[in-house]
């Protein structure tokens, strides 16, 4: 039986050009409902490559974290937001520049798919890093997608479950103590949700004393909201004081336990909970492609947001460093200059299409809205201050507008209304998984591993025997070895990267556990001697395997 071909290549669009999109955020989502409505049926074949197969508004999901708004009411459909154009839902994971194609990883075994591309939009955006200060990746909590907002919820309503019981006064007092660290426009708007969400929840939980409660703000700098005027960042200091968050300025996070949160000058809070909205790295795909880059790891982009040296090729969100003819400064990082962005970069490609003279990026911004909590925001518009419920106003109805489709609009506009009328809801919702070690099983004949492949799990045969096959050049089949109860299989793709060398198939009725990647690489990571043993072991087939003829 011969092994099953893991990676495809898409056909190149035929009579027309293709314009491929990575990313599926405001950038990437704006920049194919531009192109829709600039060209006619046929012009162009439109392609989108998502991680998620819908758009997140993501400005919104402090208020899923605070359980303002249900989370499935600020996603939308990608393929219904944009109805012409071709989604594609996996992981992009590498550009050819000079072959003008990307590889796309999919599915359960993660397939690979490579995409040839006429144009290419990159609009990656930014992801997650955490790794910099010690104990952040282990305890911090983040609020990036739809998972990170639920997760933080069912963590707060957690925490005040258990306090309710708990007798140790210090025990308490970690329990009941929430911190957010950055000051920025996430970091305020998630610390104002959390510290409504726990004091309203708390008057449901009888034992707890409100005033235990503590609701904390850390922020490195001298000031918190460090892109609006220094007035309008003292009215959100003070409103937050008084709605009783602590805020804390030119205070360093330096490292996190699970139960404490250790600052500068020699200082630790207890705490169980702490959410970090700071941590932004350069997403994988654009650290790996050999374009100019500035300081921070974005791509250096012309006026008219094209790569420099890459005719054809454009970047623009987060991933990108776009200069900014209105200000004489980069554009900042957010969802209203991404969608900006979005609508002059779908301009340019239909100009690089038909042959027209492409536009600088030229934004002045229309203003800024932060939210302070329930009722109250600040907003700076053209040159006009608001703060209070006028600006908390203006806030949920220019977000409001933003929001995709008539039907998310109308869920939203009913939360916001429940949410008045009847309070917050406190329910936890079982969204864990049940254990990190999974267990599967396989009939005989069973494919386990692929060959080719891209390794995502490690596997401990824990009943059956499984049998290894090397695909020869000519496409025959060889067994190189067989496995039993206690050994294991895949770690070196694990290790290295690297794609499988081998097939490992059932030869009877097998069971096992499996550990996927980024388990393993945290357990790898923080086991020195097992490291150490796997990375032997590594060594030892990768330099023999046709020998020892245990797979990757």
């Amino acid at each position: 039986m011969a092994v099953e071909t893991i990676s495809r290549v898409l056909p190149a669009a035929v009579g027309r050009p293709r314009v491929l999109i990575v990313g599926g955020g405001f950038a990437g989502v704006t920049v194919a409902q531009q192109l829709e409505r600039l060209l006619s049926r046929g012009a162009a074949e439109i392609h989108l490559v998502s991680q998620e197969n819908y758009f997140l508004f993501q400005p919104m999901l402090p208020e899923v974290a605070g359980g303002s708004i249900e989370a499935h009411h600020i996603l939308g459909p990608l393929r219904q937001l944009c109805p012409r154009t071709t989604v594609t839902v996996g992981q992009a994971r590498s550009i050819d520049l000079e072959r003008k194609t990307l590889s796309v990883s999919h599915g359960p075994r993660e397939a690979e798919t490579i995409i040839p591309y006429d144009m290419l939009v990159l609009a990656v955006g930014s992801v997650t890093n955490f790794s910099e200060l010690t104990g952040m990746a282990q305890h911090a909590l983040g609020l990036k997608t739809v998972g990170d907002a639920l997760y933080l919820r069912n963590h707060v309503i957690a925490m005040l479950e258990e306090a309710d019981v708990e007798t140790d006064p210090t025990r308490r007092h970690e329990l009941l103590t929430f911190i957010v660290v950055g000051g920025g426009f996430s970091g305020v708007e998630t610390v104002a949700q959390v510290n409504d969400f726990v004091r309203e929840a708390a008057r449901h939980y009888h034992r707890i004393n409100p005033a235990e409660i503590r609701v904390m703000l850390l922020h490195a700098l001298d000031r918190i909201l460090p892109e609006l005027t220094e007035g309008l960042a003292r009215v959100a200091h003070r409103h937050l004081e008084r709605r009783g968050v602590e805020v804390w300025v030119n205070r360093a996070l330096q490292a996190v336990t699970e139960r404490e949160a250790i600052l500068d000058k020699n200082e630790s809070v207890p705490t169980c909970t702490l959410v970090a909205t700071i941590g932004a790295a350069t997403n994988p795909l654009v650290a790996s492609l050999g374009v100019e880059k500035d300081q921070r790891g974005r791509v250096v982009v012309t006026p008219e947001l094209e790569v420099l040296g890459q005719n054809g090729v454009w970047a623009l969100g987060d991933c990108a460093a776009v200069p900014n003819k209105a200000s004489g400064a980069l554009a900042p990082p957010t969802a209203q200059f991404a969608q900006r962005e979005g609508k002059l970069v779908a301009k340019n490609v239909v100009a690089a299409i038909r042959g027209g003279r492409k536009a600088a990026f030229s934004y002045p911004g229309l203003g800024q809205f932060v939210s302070l909590g329930r009722r109250s925001a600040v907003a700076e518009i053209v040159r006009f201050k608001f703060s209070g419920f006028l600006a908390w106003f203006l806030w949920r109805t220019v977000y409001l507008s933003k929001l995709p489709t008539a039907a998310r609009k109308t869920r939203v506009a009913l939360d916001w209304t429940l949410d008045l009328l009847f309070g917050r809801d406190i329910t936890q919702l079982p969204l864990a998984r049940g254990e990190r070690i999974g267990r599967a099983h396989f009939e005989p004949g069973d494919t386990i591993v692929r060959q080719g492949e891209i390794g995502n799990q490690f596997y401990v045969i824990t009943e059956g025997e499984v049998e290894v096959i090397r695909l020869g050049e000519d496409g025959t089949e060889v067994v190189i070895n067989q496995l039993g109860v206690g050994e294991y299989f895949g770690e070196v793709a694990l290790l290295r990267a690297a794609r499988r060398n081998a097939t490992v198939r059932a030869k009877t009725d097998v069971n096992v556990l499996t550990l996927g990647r980024d388990d393993f690489s945290l357990l790898a990571r923080s086991w020195s001697s097992l490291r150490e043993q796997l990375q032997a072991a590594a060594e030892a087939r990768s330099d023999g395997s046709d020998a020892t003829g245990v797979p990757r």
